[in-house]
Formats: structure tokens, C-alpha cells, sequence
């Protein structure tokens, strides 16, 4: 770790706090509230309003913390850091994070206007087993992977920090208990949201099998 330079935070450590903070929302907040209002909320006529809202913000976040970091770098004289002795793999995520995030972003708004036609979906697990266009599943899909890496970038940031900020300092323990707490809480709302999804399927399933409609007695669709 590099020896502390004196009180307070140079230039570029001052840079790095605000990468991490926008980072952080991103992150943590705006990407896994997008993700959990369509997997709690897609019922509600509101939803997709929301999850488009929450998905540009965390465009923008991503935008914001991929500038700031990489003026931070070469603030220091290193380059990007992308490439050569001084290759840095947090800096390598963040910038599949960011050329990722922006392909998700266009998945989705092709799969808003693919239309499927009307089916019944029985059973656990509508979503998956819903017949509509691939490109809806892949967006859904693609996004929790995206997620995923969006954590990996805060671990990964962390423990860059605690490596070379100018400052000599560490992430305070708070923090990393903070995120892992988070992270924990998240990933424990999403399975959650998939437990009730299987409940509710199977039981909205065995009201139908009770009670017929009369579009699955004549085959015919509904409108």
C-alpha cells in the first residue's frame, strides 16, 4: 500500500470516492430496484414505467462513474490501464460493465416491441414458461448477468482501494459490511420473488383445472 501523503485526499483519490459512490448506486440501488419491480410489480399498470425510469438511471450512473474513473487514471499519468504492464482487471470489468449495460439497454427496448399472442400459462414459473419472443427472456436474463457484474465491480473496487489510493487509507469496515449486507439482502428479495412466482403459479394453476374458462373449453383465446 502506498505511504498516506498527508491529511485529507489528493486529486485523484477525490475522483475515485466519487466514481465509487455513483458506482455504488448503480450498483446497489437504481439496477436491483429495475430488476425487482419487474419480478414483484409486473402486475401493476405502473411497472413498466418504473423499471424504464430505474434502467436509464442506471445508464446514466454507469456513463457518470466510467467518466469520472477514467480521468482519475490518467490524472495519475497511467494511461487507461486497459492494456499494457499496467492492465488492471477492476478496470477491465468496469469497462465490459459499461459496453454491456448498453447492449442490455437496447435488448430491452427491442423486446418491448415484441408481441406475443395471448396464451395460458400454467403451472410454476409463468415466466420461464410463458410463450412469448426470446428476446423478452433474454433481456430478463441478460440483465440479472449484468447484475451480477455490477456487484463483482464494488467487490473489486473495494479491494483496489485498499491497494493503491493515494491516501494510504482502507475502505472502512462499515462500508464493506454495509455492501455485503445489501448484497445479501438483494439476491435474498429476487429468490424470494421466485419462491412466490412457483406458490402462486401452481395455485392459480389448480383454480383453473376447478374452473375452466371458456376459452380453454373451446380453444379460442381471449381478446
Amino acid at each position: 500500500m502506498p505511504d498516506a501523503k498527508g491529511p485529507g485526499f489528493d486529486y485523484h483519490d477525490t475522483l475515485i470516492i466519487a466514481h465509487a459512490v455513483f458506482a455504488s448506486m448503480a450498483a446497489l440501488i437504481t439496477a436491483p430496484a429495475a430488476i425487482l419491480v419487474a419480478r414483484y410489480f409486473r402486475s401493476r399498470t405502473w411497472w413498466f414505467k418504473a423499471h424504464i425510469i430505474l434502467q436509464i438511471v442506471t445508464v446514466a450512473f454507469t456513463i457518470i462513474f466510467f467518466t469520472i474513473s477514467t480521468v482519475a487514471v490518467a490524472s495519475g499519468g497511467h494511461g487507461t490501464q486497459f492494456v499494457g504492464p499496467k492492465k488492471d482487471p477492476h478496470h477491465d470489468l468496469g469497462l465490459a460493465i459499461a459496453i454491456l449495460l448498453w447492449v442490455e439497454a437496447i435488448f430491452g427496448v427491442a423486446a418491448h416491441y415484441t408481441h406475443t399472442a395471448h396464451a395460458i400459462t400454467r403451472g410454476a414459473f409463468p415466466t420461464i414458461k410463458a410463450k412469448k419472443s426470446p428476446l423478452r427472456h433474454l433481456h430478463a436474463w441478460y440483465g440479472i448477468f449484468v447484475a451480477g457484474l455490477l456487484y463483482a465491480g464494488i467487490k473489486t473496487g473495494i479491494d483496489e482501494w485498499n491497494m493503491v489510493a493515494d491516501s494510504g487509507t482502507l475502505v472502512p469496515r462499515g462500508i464493506e459490511i454495509a455492501f455485503w449486507v445489501i448484497f445479501a439482502l438483494e439476491i435474498a428479495a429476487y429468490v424470494i420473488g421466485w419462491f412466490l412466482e412457483a406458490f402462486r403459479g401452481e395455485r392459480k394453476s389448480h383454480m383453473i383445472s376447478d374452473h375452466p374458462t371458456d376459452e380453454e373449453k373451446d380453444g379460442t383465446p381471449s381478446i
